[in-house]
């Protein structure tokens, strides 16, 4: 989707949903309920990376099919939800 920062990225993160796992418990809100529990998640770690000085970037433009091929779900009954990059800050050089 053309984030190609994600290819230089020192570790990228996949969180993966299997909605029946919520289903059973929350019936119709259960996709809001795993939307809401990745976006808490992926907040954590942004807050993690201030305290080790990196960046990430949480992903929600994604190839869904290779990303779940990639990682060997079957897109189906479990399939990636969201996706953050990791990694160090390479500084910029202020204008003089």
């Amino acid at each position: 989707m053309g984030q190609q920062f994600i290819n230089t990225a020192g570790v990228v993160f996949a969180w993966a949903a299997i909605p029946y796992r919520m289903e059973w418990r929350y019936g119709p809100v259960s996709a809001k309920a795993i939307a809401v529990d990745a976006g808490h998640v992926c907040q954590n770690l942004y807050l993690a990376c201030e305290v080790v000085s990196c960046g990430t970037c949480a992903i929600g433009a994604y190839d869904q099919e290779q990303i779940d091929a990639l990682i060997r779900l079957d897109g189906e009954d479990e399939f990636v939800i969201y996706l953050a990059s990791f990694g160090y800050i390479i500084p910029k050089e202020l204008p003089n």
